[in-house]
């Protein structure tokens, strides 16, 4: 398998730096669940002696990988305020979580992190905070009302993670990934002339890669 990082990816580099370890982790253990610490520390650039250093053992890099995911959930919906527009902030909170979308997906795909309290903890934290932002937007009515929380959550997840994994692998170009994703969420993918915005973004996605 390619153990490669893609670097736009992550949060790091998007910004012009190179990206932490545990970033690099996540892409990785998300690209293969049994990576080695080895295909880590390979990815990384660095030693396995020195990832050792750092994480005596591979539960405790999955720790630390998993807690680092968290901190970039936090960052992503604490950022996000309700500006008194028509979606409530989904948008803002849409755009700051695809760039983690490979942290992310690490975290959720790990039945694991059930069993570590200090991480449930923190995911539910998380959750409530990305929950409250949802809300919010079925509060403004871009959402409909009967639509119940834990649908509003799993359907999110889902696009956040697919329109992650497309721009991962060149499908979907960075720049049109939240406009998909937002008209995906609020208008599905029925016919194009009963979703507004659909066919321009459509035809954005379809020009090539990034």
């Amino acid at each position: 398998m390619d153990m490669s990082v893609r670097a736009a990816g992550s949060p790091s580099s998007r910004h012009g730096t190179k990206p932490s370890l545990l970033d690099v982790a996540a892409e990785v253990l998300v690209a293969d669940p049994s990576a080695s610490l080895a295909d880590v520390a390979e990815a990384a650039g660095i030693g396995r002696t020195t990832l050792h250093k750092h994480y005596a053992t591979r539960d405790d890099l999955m720790r630390a990988v998993g807690h680092r995911a968290i901190d970039l959930w936090e960052r992503a919906v604490g950022e996000v305020a309700d500006t008194g527009g028509p979606d409530g902030g989904l948008r803002a909170v849409i755009e700051a979580m695809i760039p983690i979308g490979p942290q992310l997906a690490f975290l959720w795909r790990n039945p694991a992190f059930d069993h570590v309290p200090d991480i449930g903890q923190r995911w539910l934290a998380a959750e409530a905070r990305g929950l409250a932002v949802l809300k919010r937007a079925q509060a403004h009515g871009a959402v409909g009302a009967d639509v119940p929380d834990w649908w509003l959550l799993q359907t999110f997840y889902s696009l956040i993670y697919v329109a992650a994994e497309s721009v991962r692998t060149g499908h979907l170009a960075p720049r049109d990934a939240p406009a998909l994703v937002l008209d995906t969420y609020l208008h599905g993918i029925g016919p194009a002339g009963h979703r507004p915005g659909a066919a321009s973004a459509q035809d954005r996605t379809t020009k090539g890669k990034p």
